[in-house]
């Protein structure tokens, strides 16, 4: 099925007047999300990402540039619009928030490549959609948790049913008496400080707000750790925060900006097969390619590293 796929890509780049060409005078642009540098989340790694790329590829102005929105669907679209006007050739929009957007300008510029990062949505060729396989971060989690766990009781503070599966199935590889809490969140402050007592390490994916963090340092500091993710979580590296968190989960975007940048360079694109019967084109990135991992702030045990490297082994093998 996956060759049959190719086969329909390779006849559309052949014969199609949708073909995303490149033209011989690579550009590259970034289209930021609301909050422009500074938000400590997907607009700062972006930016440091592409920061490492200009310089790993000689890169300056006009051949990159970078742009703000005010977050309405006015401003990204006349953004987008003016990038493809100037001739950039790539146009990488950071966030889902851009999604309808890229999708529309996307069939209005056939010959410009287009990406969208944490997303995966648009079924058009000449859009990557580069997508991050959040449950391999969420098992990682969960190998994690069991094991700096002192209690051997801990948490999952989300709604993600598929995350949750797979953050159980990490805390027990190694672990399989682990107490394990779905706390479903948001919800009320005082619902989640009941559902906490007797937890000693807790996973959390809610990114709206700091609330999680501010529950704990209330009524639980020193006795409540916290595994949070970045770039998702703007408030995980902030350093009120840093004493609460043993590890961040990180959708790692160094290598997949690296690689958009090269492509564009070699006016080639990242067009992998994200789902055939879609139509749905770009790259996974997930903890067998190094595009998700896990890093922490604190001293681990050899075990604690034997068992996330078996861990990963255990993802790539599916």
């Amino acid at each position: 099925m996956k060759s049959k796929a190719l086969l329909i890509a390779l006849a559309i780049l052949l014969f199609s007047p949708f073909t995303p060409a490149i033209a011989a005078e690579p550009k590259v642009a970034i289209a930021y999300d609301i909050g422009f540098l500074g938000d400590n989340s997907f607009n700062d790694a972006v930016h440091l990402a592409l920061k490492a790329a200009k310089k790993k590829y000689g890169l300056v102005e006009p051949f990159v540039r970078e742009v703000p929105t005010n977050g309405t669907a006015v401003d990204r679209l006349t953004r987008l619009r003016f990038l493809a006007k100037s001739g950039y050739t790539l146009i990488i929009a950071v966030g889902p928030g851009y999604r309808q957007t890229v999708a529309r300008v996307s069939q209005e510029y056939t010959e410009t490549q287009f990406a969208i990062v944490n997303d995966r949505s648009i079924a058009q060729l000449n859009v990557s959609n580069i997508y991050f396989r959040e449950d391999d971060g969420a098992y990682l989690a969960g190998v994690a948790a069991a094991n700096l766990s002192k209690r051997k009781s801990i948490a999952f503070i989300g709604n993600e049913a598929e995350l949750l599966e797979s953050f159980t199935k990490g805390a027990r590889a190694n672990f399989p008496k682990v107490k394990i809490k779905n706390i479903s969140y948001p919800d009320s402050a005082e619902s989640l400080r009941a559902q906490l007592s007797g937890v000693d390490i807790a996973y959390s994916t809610w990114d709206g707000d700091p609330s999680v963090i501010a529950v704990i340092n209330e009524s639980f500091a020193g006795k409540i750790r916290l595994i949070l993710e970045t770039p998702d979580q703007y408030f995980a590296q902030i350093s009120e925060t840093k004493s609460l968190v043993v590890a961040t989960v990180s959708k790692r975007i160094t290598k997949p900006i690296s690689q958009l940048v090269s492509a564009a360079l070699e006016s080639r694109a990242i067009i992998d097969v994200l789902d055939e019967v879609e139509g749905i084109y770009g790259r996974e990135y997930n903890a067998t390619n190094g595009g998700v991992g896990i890093t922490f702030n604190i001293a681990v045990s050899s075990a604690l590293k034997s068992q996330i490297k078996q861990a990963r082994l255990e993802l790539k093998q599916g």
